[in-house]
């Protein structure tokens, strides 16, 4: 009997132990003090970075032409469709003809009449003349006999009158020609006009391409008022598209012509397409308050997948870096709390002469300086140094920091600039406008004893995920700090 209970207690001491294992353990892990701060950080490593604009736009012909119609009248024939391939010339509707047809008539009778009013008029010209000659001829006998008194002065004014009234008739006859002439230019003229409203009356493809759209039906009967109506519509060569993309204002500035774009559509959502920037609109658009830039974008559509119309979603790759130092975005967006304990000693000794060097270094492998060069530049950023405030760059103000800065760059340009050569300007011109492009940022790496380290920094591009660094105090491998939670 006592062995049974003996083993009764023994089964239940070992439960209840266990239990009060387990709720010493939990005591401890929820009641212990905070054992400090754990920072998650991320190495300065060397990578690519692309900046990527998004947007998106329409999918259009190169070159797109509406054809329409110059004449009224009732629809006679269709003889293109949709995607028909036409070849310049070719006939793609016919309107009526009947009704151009008898005006053709009617202007080649009234030709006729023109014609032979003129021929009437040189008959009568002929007329003229013959009876002219006579009264010349009069003129000279009256005379003879004036003047050898066999007959009347009388006679001979009279011969004299009539040979002015003939030539007064061949003027007005003269005249009369001329305006046969006339008439029967304007005549031909309107003939010539007829004929071309009876060619016009079949509608011709002005270009080589694809119907992409018809308006019109056997039967139809077209209006042509103020404006010519659209009765088909070709777009030319469809083995090159364009996309019209609506840019946002904060990011035009970004796009240039010549920037690479891939694309897709969402017929084919797996497909990638590419295609380069050839044109910045300068005309904005303002809807809701909100303004775009167009950006045409052309692309190769040799396969013909691409069709007019698409909505293509766009990535325009406004800038590319490659094998440069980038950081994580979240480490510029790290704060730590409280005062950062060993940050002034790292500083002094990354700061003053050693910054000097690194800049030097640089524009060395960026501008290909040569031995004077090199010189030059050293001793004229030793001199800037001099006249800046005493301290570190990182504990000097904000104002301070701009100053030394402006000085840097005012002793580079006056060291530098007299002494490029020509393969070296290009290449200072690109280092300038990056240098103007360029922002200064702060962020902290992981140092000795666990602890937060300020470095400044100077950023390029950045994408959604990295920012470039140009300069300052992070070199490569450094661990920066992307985020710091509390453990306990």
């Amino acid at each position: 009997m006592t062995k049974r209970r003996l083993n009764y207690l023994f089964t239940l001491a070992v439960p209840v132990a266990l239990l009060a294992g387990v709720a010493a353990m939990l005591n401890g892990w929820g009641g212990g003090a905070a054992k400090g701060l754990v920072y998650d950080t991320a190495p300065a490593a060397r990578g690519q970075i692309r900046k990527l604009v998004s947007t998106s736009g329409p999918v259009r012909a190169l070159v797109t032409v509406s054809v329409g119609s110059q004449l009224s009248g009732q629809v006679e024939a269709v003889n293109a469709d949709f995607n028909t391939e036409v070849s310049p010339g070719q006939v793609l509707a016919v309107l009526d003809r009947r009704t151009y047809a008898a005006k053709i008539a009617q202007a080649e009778a009234d030709l006729g009449a023109a014609e032979a009013a003129l021929i009437n008029q040189e008959a009568a010209m002929n007329k003229s003349k013959a009876m002219l000659q006579a009264a010349e001829l009069n003129v000279v006998r009256q005379q003879g006999l004036s003047e050898k008194r066999l007959s009347p002065q009388l006679t001979f004014e009279t011969a004299l009158r009539d040979r002015d009234v003939a030539k007064a008739d061949i003027d007005v006859i003269a005249a009369q020609v001329a305006s046969a002439k006339a008439t029967i230019q304007q005549r031909k003229a309107t003939l010539d006009q007829v004929k071309i409203d009876l060619e016009r009356t079949e509608i011709r493809a002005p270009i080589e391409g694809t119907v992409i759209s018809r308006t019109v039906d056997p039967g139809q009967t077209v209006a042509a008022s103020l404006q010519a109506p659209e009765l088909f519509k070709i777009a030319q060569d469809l083995s090159r598209i364009r996309i019209e993309a609506q840019v946002n204002e904060a990011d035009v500035g970004a796009v240039e012509e010549g920037n690479a774009v891939s694309f897709s559509v969402d017929a084919y959502p797996e497909r990638q397409f590419e295609g380069r920037v050839t044109q910045v609109r300068l005309a904005a658009t303002e809807l809701n308050n909100v303004v775009t830039y167009t950006v045409i974008i052309e692309a190769q559509n040799e396969d013909r997948r691409l069709f007019p119309g698409m909505t293509a979603n766009v990535m325009i790759e406004a800038a590319r870096r490659d094998n440069v130092l980038r950081i994580s975005n979240d480490a510029l967006r790290f704060k730590p709390r409280g005062e950062v304990a060993e940050a002034s000693g790292r500083r002094e000794r990354r700061g003053g002469g050693d910054r000097s060097e690194r800049q030097v270094e640089r524009l060395k492998e960026e501008l290909r300086l040569t031995a004077e060069q090199e010189t030059a530049l050293r001793a004229a950023l030793k001199n800037a140094a001099g006249d800046t405030p005493q301290g570190s760059p990182g504990a000097m103000g904000g104002d301070e920091r701009r100053a030394m800065r402006q000085k840097t760059q005012a002793a580079i340009e006056q060291t530098l600039q007299p002494t490029l050569s020509d393969e070296q300007r290009p290449l200072f011109a690109k280092w300038k406008q990056g240098r103007q492009q360029a922002r200064m940022a702060l962020v902290f790496v992981l140092g000795a004893g666990n602890q937060p380290e300020r470095r400044m920094v100077r950023l390029g591009i950045a994408d959604d995920q990295f920012a470039e660094v140009l300069g300052g105090q992070l070199r490569e491998g450094d661990q920066v700090i992307t985020r710091a939670r509390e453990v306990k």
